[in-house]
């Protein structure tokens, strides 16, 4: 098994710290870290990792890279070398309430706050001397959904590389899929979402805790094919004539963008 992904480690590191009352030392959140969800641990979470001192272990090393960038992200304090480590006020209501219920109030401004989809714009790649056009539609596409469907009170990230995008909203947790359908081959794009999102909820969820699965396309992949990877459980929506379509498993999640 691979290392846990840091989207875990950040709900683990989070719970660890809420459990000592919201601040201790880096000794002490390790301690409670390995003690709360330690049994959880892959065997290359175990592992030293290469070049820290004293052999420690590669789960620590992730989890001092995580504080940082927790920091950076508003969710912990900032802190002096050797301070504790400390959950900002908001940083607590995610580690106490990871998922907020449907009828909270919904933070407009929160539902993109992850969401960063990359440069849609062509680039140019060298492969053995030659120049290559390459595409970015991809981003374009991933964008325009995310800021469509995200309406309908989706909080979205795009911070769960390699997956393409997560979508919460009250207790639902969705993995999504984005796929450009190239020259009308539908069944290769939807082949592609399937094989992807099977693979990234078995490594990087926990099995009790299955997300949704969704796949986005860029263009139809006709009715067939949506009915074959709804019977896999995976929900599609694709773009046609400038507007938004989706099958029956997307339009009861509430994943289909509404009207513009």
């Amino acid at each position: 098994m691979p290392e846990t992904h840091g989207e875990v480690l950040r709900k683990w590191l989070l719970g660890a710290v809420l459990d000592l009352g919201g601040a201790a030392p880096r000794s002490e959140v390790q301690r409670r870290f390995q003690e709360l969800y330690g049994a959880r641990l892959t065997a290359q979470d175990r592992e030293p990792r290469v070049g820290r001192p004293g052999g420690e272990a590669a789960w620590k090393n992730n989890l001092d890279s995580l504080y940082d960038v927790l920091k950076k992200q508003g969710l912990m304090e900032p802190s002096r070398r050797g301070g504790a480590w400390t959950l900002s006020e908001r940083g607590r209501a995610r580690a106490e309430q990871p998922v907020q219920p449907s009828q909270s109030r919904v933070v407009e401004e929160d539902l993109l706050h992850d969401f960063k989809p990359g440069d849609s714009s062509d680039y140019l790649a060298r492969l053995q001397g030659r120049d290559l056009e390459k595409s970015r539609k991809h981003e374009s596409l991933l964008d325009a959904y995310g800021r469509a469907v995200s309406v309908s009170g989706w909080r979205l990230s795009t911070l769960v590389r390699p997956r393409d995008l997560e979508l919460v909203r009250g207790d639902q947790v969705w993995l999504g899929e984005v796929k450009m359908v190239y020259k009308g081959n539908a069944t290769q794009a939807s082949r592609a979402a399937l094989a992807q999102l099977l693979e990234y909820r078995h490594f990087y969820y926990e099995a009790s805790k299955p997300p949704g699965l969704l796949a986005v396309f860029s263009e139809p992949i006709g009715l067939a094919l949506v009915s074959f990877l709804d019977s896999c459980g995976i929900a599609a929506v694709w773009r046609a004539d400038g507007s938004w379509h989706a099958g029956d498993r997307a339009r009861e999640a509430g994943l289909l963008p509404p009207a513009p």
